[in-house]
């Protein structure tokens, strides 16, 4: 078990990496990173890409790919918002077909640099079957097509209830849609890979790093440490749900807890009877998702069902499992694969990712142009983060550009309420969801949105 993550994370225990040390003295970079996950790493990557003259630090408090980048289910995939049928509403066809567009665009673009920087991360570009399991899944995914043929998106095609049991035998599953868009991955060693390549490049990583002060100091800021200092030019704010930590976002993100489950390895009688020769990450339409994939080394991950958020947005090591929700999530697979019901579950973990209202991630600039920062991407964030990234860069670099126009770049922010109505509201938002997703598997209610939670959703907005 990494050291302060409260459960067993797979990803963990089959990627090694010797941590860097924590900052002691002064060091003064051109840009500073807060945040050794996806968003991070990747920003450096491109600042480092686009001018490899510049001094580039990323801090970490804890060790590389802790948060969300090293215990999440490895899907590198285009959703935004709920889906295509809810960014289209949201945005308009142009503003929602550009950001699709940019984060497929990403998905690409990761594929190219893993190969050729040599990062082995397991990734394979199987594509994403999203399958509907009753009615109610089924119209949205009827909407989510309507939506792509609108925006003019391509590599997206329908699926009958034929069509996606041929791919994975599934008995539940009524159609689907199939995005050629999706590759899933090892996430911890796409992490650790990173990191490896970014300091090639140039860049110093310190981990193990509190950072306990930002400040300005003679037009520069100051990012105080235990032992230690960092002074740069300009800094990137890259923490996701720990950004709620911050006066800045405390408002804005609040970290809601997410789980998986993962099976002993298959044997070859057991794949025969499941299929699933394409590796495609999976996933249903209820509101609590299920997204499943399969793993190099024959096992199923299998994650969602639920989320959940603490009072005053608390994020601690014990809850990093959660045994209701991981007796639900074997439940469900159960139901779903009726072949494998002696298959044995070896791991369970979880963790914090950063929601907000507008269900869209967050890219902007405080402090006068010095402090710019990325996050909020709603459990979704593999390749979202790859495309934030790059806005990052072109923010820190001053360049006004197609990324810097996307619909989730500088764009209005709404909050959430203060404690305790944010965990009051969160809470009721929930149930309803699960009652919905519920009255869906007993054959009622349309694909629309649960009126209160577009009833909360107004409020909060």
């Amino acid at each position: 078990m990494l050291q302060g993550l409260g459960s067993s994370a797979y990803w963990h225990e089959t990627s090694q990496r010797v941590p860097n040390p924590a900052v002691t003295g002064r060091h003064d970079v051109d840009v500073a990173i807060v945040g050794g996950g996806y968003t991070g790493l990747w920003t450096a990557y491109h600042l480092l890409e686009a001018d490899p003259s510049l001094r580039v630090a990323v801090m970490e408090r804890e060790v590389i790919g802790f948060g969300a980048s090293g215990r999440n289910g490895g899907f590198a995939m285009t959703l935004l918002d709920m889906g295509l049928d809810q960014l289209r509403c949201n945005y308009g066809d142009a503003r929602a077909a550009a950001a699709h567009r940019a984060v497929a665009t990403s998905i690409d673009e990761m594929g190219a640099t893993v190969a050729e920087r040599g990062i082995d991360c397991e990734w394979r570009h199987g594509g994403l079957m999203t399958v509907a399991t009753n009615r109610g899944q089924l119209e949205r995914i009827e909407r989510d097509l309507a939506a792509a043929t609108a925006m003019g998106l391509d590599g997206i095609r329908p699926l009958n209830a034929d069509d996606a049991r041929a791919e994975v035998h599934s008995p539940t599953y009524l159609g689907g849609l199939r995005e050629e868009h999706c590759a899933v991955l090892h996430p911890a060693k796409l992490v650790r890979g990173l990191a490896t390549v970014v300091e090639e490049m140039g860049a110093i990583i310190f981990e193990g790093t509190d950072v306990t002060s930002m400040v300005d100091s003679l037009g520069r800021v100051r990012l105080t440490t235990p032992a230690g200092a960092v002074v740069a030019d300009q800094v990137v704010l890259a923490t996701n749900a720990w950004a709620s930590q911050t006066e800045w976002f405390r408002h804005k993100v609040v970290p809601l807890y997410t789980y998986v489950i993962m099976t002993e390895p298959l044997t070859d009688a057991q794949w025969d009877a499941v299929g699933w020769d394409s590796h495609c990450g999976i996933e249903d339409k209820r509101n609590f998702v299920h997204y499943y994939r399969r793993t190099v080394d024959g096992r199923i991950l299998w994650g969602g069902s639920d989320g959940v958020i603490h009072l005053n947005g608390r994020i601690a090591a014990r809850q990093d499992r959660n045994d209701g929700v991981s007796a639900r999530l074997e439940r469900t697979f159960r139901r779903t694969f009726p072949q494998l019901s002696s298959v044995r579950f070896t791991h369970h973990w979880g963790g914090p990712v950063g929601i907000t209202v507008s269900f869209m991630p967050m890219f902007g600039t405080l402090s006068d142009g010095r402090l710019h920062y990325g996050l909020g991407y709603n459990g979704h964030g593999v390749a979202p983060s790859h495309t934030g990234a790059k806005v990052l860069r072109d923010k820190v670099l001053g360049k006004s550009t197609d990324l810097t126009d996307l619909c989730f770049v500088d764009s209005p922010e709404p909050r959430f309420p203060p404690e305790p109505l944010c965990w009051i509201s969160a809470e009721l938002t929930r149930r309803s969801l699960l009652r919905q997703d519920a009255r869906f598997d007993r054959g009622h209610g349309s694909g629309s949105m649960d009126p209160l939670l577009l009833r909360v959703m107004k409020k909060l907005g």
